[in-house]
């Protein structure tokens, strides 16, 4: 081989060297650049005739080396590729490139034209594929095949091209003209801020934004806010679960229907209307689905818990129940409600508002003076409200109004027995946020233990322990919720230590939903269902509709069997919930701080960890670290740290001492 001019690919391109050496599978090379390289043998693929003498100067071999070359690529570019594939095609196989050039050219064949006849093939990547040494004459369908790719590639960076030019434009302010498939190209990044690499098109989305030059983490986003795409407190989660904001046509269809004919419901109900009945709720409300009454009946009481019956109204299967299987809940957020039934129904035709008659399912309990159940009934009814009461007003009429003292008095009576039976109350304040258009102005803590708030929750909380009850003694298939005790306790009861109070929620474990009743020991009950909130939980819908189909007609709707394939669903509706939720209360928490960067603050020491501490801003219930000050401090420490970085987007909130 020493002295032939020999062929050989690297990094996908042909090389054209002199050898100068050949010893023990290897190759000593001499590149038209001056340098000497070295190969196996083995990667050499062309092998010229003629030889040249090595004891010429080198200057002399490089010239006849780069004539070699010229000549060679020259003859290549006169190569009709897609002639001699026709030639072929027909017949199929492999060749090898000095057969190929027997073949095309029919007189003695040089070096010179069998390089030509490689180089051409190789360059082509069409109508042949080298495997090794050797060409392989490819069909007429895989050079479609690679034709219709090579048309999509074209037109992929095509995209590419035109989508980061539109965007670089925006992103800098230039008033440009929309592109054609703008709409496509802006689809194609809303889903990567949505899912990132798990979008349809991320690899798409990551080429036009590195082109475009706008592949930090929050430029897509902001580039969407600058298309008028996003609002720029877009919520990203909604898109990323899923979570519809508006109803399809057809279930508005379906609701109007509904609402415009209502079915009649008075078959097989009692008549409840003459009992005095009131709700208690927020001023905001609209969808009431629960209402409370009370009669004195000698030395016992007769508590009414009335829960909106939905089983007239969303039955099962229907485009109504199915839209509400699917959201599963109403989504309660700083800065926006979503429903889980359209508001025509959720606040009007199912909402317990005064006036008309009312379906319902009746929880008729009476207690003694120390809030023993003595007897219940539940009961499908009729209710007529006669009053709205927000919890402000209860509060205050709670000395001078009798019905509403004896109610507190049960209701706290009622909670020291769950106490008593290993309950705890974690009653931390709830935030409310105050917005001026879509800036977060102020963030207050409402405390959950006032009087009208204890009174309701746990009313409603004894007639979900009376459902279970009842569905279990009747042998009724049902969803009971169950949790196991908590990791550790350190507290008893209840605490009016936030920080405390703080401590024992992140060491409870999770509500578990099954067919079975578990004991839940966060309420201090043995039984436990969710069924008091129908309007709002899909749940309790269905076990609402369990429960008033076999009062009525003496046999239940679902079988055991079904209510299980369900758990999972409602697993995974809780999980998104949670998780919108609480990245949704963070984002408005660090809008709301990043307003007041440099401020003092005080926190909590929760832990110390490997790089400083975990604390607890208690005035917001929010968490962030602070870094370094090692063995400083110990949990529960009260300090003062200067809020230092926040960017709601990203969820940074650092912190340094003051």
């Amino acid at each position: 081989m020493e002295g032939r001019i020999v062929e050989y690919i690297d990094a996908q391109k042909i090389i054209t060297s002199i050898c100068l050496e050949e010893k023990k599978g290897k190759v000593r090379l001499l590149n038209i650049n001056n340098r000497e390289i070295v190969l196996s043998k083995s990667r050499i693929c062309l092998i010229s005739k003629e030889c040249l003498p090595l004891n010429q100067p080198r200057e002399v071999l490089l010239e006849k080396l780069r004539a070699e070359i010229a000549k060679r690529e020259s003859l290549a570019k006169e190569i009709d590729v897609l002639a001699l594939w026709e030639l072929l095609v027909s017949e199929g196989g492999t060749y090898t490139p000095r057969e190929l050039a027997e073949f095309y050219f029919p007189e003695t064949t040089s070096s010179a034209q069998e390089s030509a006849i490689f180089r051409a093939l190789f360059a082509d990547r069409l109508h042949f594929k080298l495997r090794g040494n050797v060409f392989e004459v490819q069909s007429q369908e895989r050079v479609e095949e690679i034709l219709t790719q090579r048309t999509k590639e074209a037109e992929k960076k095509r995209k590419v091209e035109e989508a980061a030019s539109w965007f670089k434009a925006v992103w800098q302010g230039e008033k440009v003209e929309s592109p054609a498939q703008a709409e496509e190209y802006i689809k194609v990044i809303k889903e990567w801020c949505f899912w990132r690499d798990e979008a349809p098109q991320a690899k798409l989305a990551r080429e036009i934004l590195e082109k475009a030059g706008l592949n930090t983490e929050d430029q897509p986003f902001l580039l969407l806010v600058k298309l008028g795409v996003f609002s720029k407190h877009e919520n990203i989660l909604l898109h990323r679960f899923h979570i519809p904001t508006q109803f399809s046509d057809e279930v508005k269809a379906a609701a109007r229907i509904l609402i415009n004919s209502p079915p009649f419901f008075s078959e097989k109900r009692r008549d409840l209307q003459d009992v005095y009945t009131f709700t208690i709720d927020g001023p905001e409300t609209k969808d009431y689905d629960d209402a409370l009454s009370l009669k004195k009946d000698g030395q016992y009481y007769l508590v009414g818990i009335h829960i909106t019956d939905l089983s007239p109204f969303i039955t099962q299967g229907s485009p109504l129940d199915e839209e509400a299987k699917e959201r599963g809940t109403t989504i309660y957020l700083p800065d926006q409600k979503i429903t889980m039934l359209p508001e025509g129904i959720s606040e009007h035709l199912a909402s317990l508002k005064k006036g008309g008659p009312k379906p319902s399912l009746s929880f008729l309990v009476t207690l003694n003076k120390q809030a023993d159940i003595i007897r219940y009934e539940i009961v499908p009814g009729i209710i007529k409200i006669d009053r709205h009461f927000i919890y402000d007003e209860v509060n205050n009429l709670l000395t001078e109004d009798e019905t509403f003292n004896i109610l507190y008095q049960l209701a706290l009576k009622f909670r020291e027995k769950r106490l008593k039976q290993g309950g705890l109350v974690i009653a931390l304040p709830e935030l409310v946020f105050s917005f001026s258009a879509d800036q977060v102005v102020d963030i207050k803590q409402r405390n959950p233990e006032q009087p009208a708030r204890v009174l309701v929750a746990e009313f409603m909380i004894m007639a979900n322990y009376l459902a279970a009850s009842f569905m279990y003694e009747k042998g009724i298939p049902a969803l009971y919720r169950a949790q196991l005790p908590p990791r550790e306790r350190i507290m008893n009861g209840t605490s009016q230590d936030l920080f405390v109070l703080y401590l024992q929620r992140k060491l409870l474990n999770r509500s578990v939903l099954d067919t079975k009743p578990g004991f839940h020991h966060i309420l201090g009950l043995d039984k436990y269902t969710s069924i008091t909130s129908p309007l709002r939980r899909y749940l309790d819908m269905i076990m609402q509709r369990q429960l008033i189909h076999y009062l009525q007609r003496g046999e239940p709707l679902y079988a055991e069997t079904e209510l299980s394939f369900l758990i999972p669903h409602f697993e995974e509706i809780i999980h998104r919930t949670g998780v919108v939720c609480s990245r949704r209360i963070k984002y408005w928490i660090l809008t709301y701080l990043k307003q007041h960067v440099k401020e003092h603050i005080d926190a909590y020491v929760l832990e110390e960890t490997t790089r400083g501490y975990r604390l607890l801003l208690p005035e917001y219930l929010i968490e962030t670290e602070l870094l370094g000050a090692k063995g400083k401090f110990q949990q529960g420490d009260k300090i003062r740290v200067r809020l230092d970085v926040v960017n709601p987007t990203k969820e940074i909130l650092k912190v340094v001492l003051a």
